[in-house]
């Protein structure tokens, strides 16, 4: 499904050529018994050729005409254009098929191969006429049942791609809402130090200079915005943060401990910072804090203090539960 798929997405002669290339296909694995038992005759081998392969060629040129050309018009709204062009291609192909067993009468139109001596007998052009527009008006049948095919991996991908949106949309508006919060909490902080004449040169210039780094990567980093950022990057903004979280709360100084490299690792952006946010507001006010990073294979933990007991880890590991200063999240191998 998955490949055809594909194939009726690529446009122009790419995609007529790999719809060829399959029904012919189709065509060979049909007729290769027959090809195999006439391989000596050659009449039987013209005869062979000219019915299926031949005529299989000109029958796909219908499909393909119907089913990317005329039917696409009912989709617009274009009923009686799709209706009518379907029966005038129908009957054009079918005087076509006519031409051509003109050509080829002795292996089409012979109702049966005379014996030698016998006169051959041939069919007349009502009695063919009706034989090309019943194969054809069975094209036009599985042209349509493509075309609905089609239409209907085209809306099921237009609704996979709006949920995409949509949950791209709510992790963006999840990360402005933390950032403002952040914001707001960081810049009331920041005013009681502005305030004071002797920091406002010093501190206050840097501690503006961290807040603008950190709004700026939550806002506009490419990362951010695919959802998965290398967890290198994000411990580099997570320690800035607590920088500035040292900056604006000195009695509250936080410390970090990590337990191994984070190479080869991603994770979602922001959710070291929305767990610390979390720990800290359950702390003394007035007291360090020590919070711990330990990075497994598919999870980062982060704690203080000397995180929960074995009954906890295990439920925690079974993400049944959180405790409130042990807080998990999922690590990933690759960006996608």
């Amino acid at each position: 499904m998955a490949y055809l798929s594909r194939m009726a997405r690529t446009s122009g002669t790419y995609r007529y050529l790999l719809h060829l290339l399959l029904w012919m296909m189709v065509i060979c694995l049909y007729t290769f018994p027959m090809l195999q038992s006439n391989w000596g005759s050659a009449f039987g081998l013209r005869y062979t050729l000219i019915r299926y392969g031949l005529y299989g060629f000109i029958n796909f040129q219908l499909f393909y005409l119907l089913a990317f050309y005329v039917l696409p018009a009912h989709g617009r709204r274009k009923h009686l254009y799709a209706a009518g062009g379907t029966v005038a291609v129908v009957l054009v192909f079918s005087l076509i098929k006519y031409g051509v067993a003109l050509i080829f009468a002795d292996e089409v139109l012979q109702g049966a191969v005379a014996m030698i001596g016998f006169p051959k007998t041939y069919f007349s052009f009502g009695t063919y006429f009706r034989f090309t527009l019943a194969t054809g008006i069975a094209v036009a049948f599985a042209a349509y049942a493509y075309y609905i095919f089609l239409e209907w991996r085209a809306r099921d991908k237009a609704s996979y791609q709006l949920e995409v949106e949509t949950a791209a949309v709510q992790r963006r508006y999840t990360q402005m809402q933390f950032s403002s919060q952040l914001l707001l909490r960081k810049l009331k902080a920041l005013e009681s130090m502005l305030a004071d004449e002797q920091k406002r040169d010093g501190e206050g210039a840097e501690t503006i200079l961290q807040l603008s780094q950190l709004l700026r990567y939550m806002l506009y980093d490419k990362a951010v915005r695919f959802d998965k950022a290398p967890l290198g990057t994000e411990l580099h903004y997570f320690h800035l943060y607590l920088q500035l979280h040292n900056r604006l709360f000195p009695r509250q100084a936080v410390s970090v401990q990590v337990n191994k490299s984070a190479q080869g690792h991603y994770i979602t952006p922001f959710q070291l910072q929305a767990a610390a946010e979390q720990i800290l507001e359950n702390q003394e006010a007035e007291a360090p804090v020590v919070l711990r990073i330990n990075i497994g294979t598919d999870t980062l933990a982060l704690s203080s203090g000397p995180g929960p007991g074995r009954l906890q880890k295990l439920l925690t590991r079974l993400r049944y539960y959180q405790h409130i200063n042990h807080l998990t999240m999922p690590l990933y191998a690759s960006p996608a």
